[in-house]
């Protein structure tokens, strides 16, 4: 098996990509074949047997409901929030549809001070109704301080710190002056920010990928994580005039909490630790054109009230690292494809197909029978004259002699 990676190179450049010519499925059903056989004597008709008794089953199992066949079963990484045994999804709410299914038994988590802001946080400002109550306290706070000139970094800082106090008592101030039905429900709930206790899981599966925290990573590796994000860089600390762009940032997943705002809304998010996105300093490329990370140089490690651990769960996509022996402390990040999920290409009814013609069938039947002849040339031929049959008689209408 060694000596075979020698060729393959060559061979893909001959013949192509090899999952276009491997016979790794034929076998495996010749394998399926060979299990069907219960007499050794009769082993065609054993599979034979097997085989129809298989499709009959099949056929009457599109009948049936209510429990498990090969044409209904779940998939592997099943992420079917309704059928979930955790009671995450019991209130539901139009903020946050229900995704994803969570894996074991749920845990109590009482939450950190910092960690209780950095979630609520995270979650007003991801938030699409809250947005209104974004732009209605940036105006507040420029009203607040409109003898200093706030650069759009001071700003920034500003709202992170004071936006979730100032939701709470402007949403308050509200509902004793309109009355708590002038605001949505889940706005109402949502601004006294969640529960100091919170539940903790072991696994969850979303968007066909299976998420663990790095802790349980033993054979398998299931808390690598990436995110393409807007952020807003600078170059300098005295730089006021940011740019905003994508920035990627990878990561290892370290817990899966589910917040509770006051059993009216549950939110799951992941807690991470992030790699420094500063090409050179956490992340890099080497001269195969792979990704590098390097988990020695981390951000937002939740130590700092201002540091964003948090993200959704629906955001990340999955990743997985290699160490790469070449460079000491770095892991080469390799994305993974989620299961259940193939690349068609074009679908069939997006791709312009012109109508054939009867016609210009015809003519290609034609031209395809002008160089083609019904007689041999083996052999000699002989002449025959055809019998002259009246248009009452009939050639079958003669008695066969017994």
């Amino acid at each position: 098996m060694v000596h075979l990676v020698v060729h393959s190179a060559t061979e893909c450049k001959i013949a192509g990509p090899i999952c276009y010519r491997w016979m790794y499925f034929i076998e495996r059903y010749l394998g399926k074949l060979k299990s069907y056989v219960r007499n050794k004597a009769r082993p065609e008709g054993s599979i034979a047997e097997s085989y129809l008794a298989d499709e009959c089953m099949a056929f009457c199992s599109r009948y049936l409901e209510g429990f498990s066949t090969k044409h209904n079963q779940p998939a592997r990484n099943d992420d079917n929030p309704h059928q979930s045994e955790s009671s995450i999804y019991s209130h539901e709410s139009m903020l946050f549809p229900p995704v994803g299914k969570s894996l074991g038994r749920p845990i109590g988590y009482t939450l950190g001070d910092n960690e209780a802001v950095q979630a609520h946080r995270y979650v007003l400002f991801n938030c699409d109704a809250v947005k209104p109550y974004l732009t209605e306290h940036g105006k507040y706070l420029r009203r607040k301080n409109r003898k200093k000139r706030l650069d759009p970094n001071t700003f920034e800082k500003m709202q992170h710190e004071e936006f979730a106090g100032w939701f709470k008592d402007h949403v308050m101030e509200l509902e004793r002056e309109n009355g708590t039905g002038s605001i949505d429900e889940d706005i109402r709930w949502l601004a006294r920010g969640p529960l100091q206790v919170a539940t903790r899981h072991r696994a969850f599966n979303i968007r066909g990928y299976r998420f663990r925290p790095k802790r349980y990573d033993k054979v398998t590796q299931n808390s690598g994580v990436v995110l393409i994000a807007k952020t807003s860089s600078y170059t300098s600390a005295r730089d006021k005039n940011p740019i905003l762009g994508d920035v990627m940032y990878f990561g290892r997943i370290v817990d899966i909490i589910e917040l509770d705002y006051y059993r009216k809304k549950l939110v799951v998010l992941f807690k991470c630790e992030w790699v420094d996105p500063t090409e050179g300093e956490g992340v890099q490329i080497d001269k195969y054109g792979c990704r590098l990370v390097n988990f020695s140089h981390q951000i937002h490690t939740g130590k700092k009230g201002s540091d964003e651990p948090f993200v959704f769960a629906n955001q990340v996509d999955q990743v997985f690292y290699v160490h790469d022996h070449l460079y000491q402390g770095w892991s080469i990040a390799l994305k993974i494809k989620p299961r259940d999920e193939f690349e068609l290409g074009e679908e069939w009814n997006d791709v312009e197909t012109e109508p054939y013609h009867v016609s210009k069938f015809l003519e290609l039947f034609d031209i395809s029978h002008q160089k083609q002849t019904w007689r041999r040339r083996d052999i000699e031929g002989d002449t025959v004259d055809a019998p002259k049959v009246s248009p009452d008689e009939s050639v079958f209408d003669e008695t066969v002699p017994q």
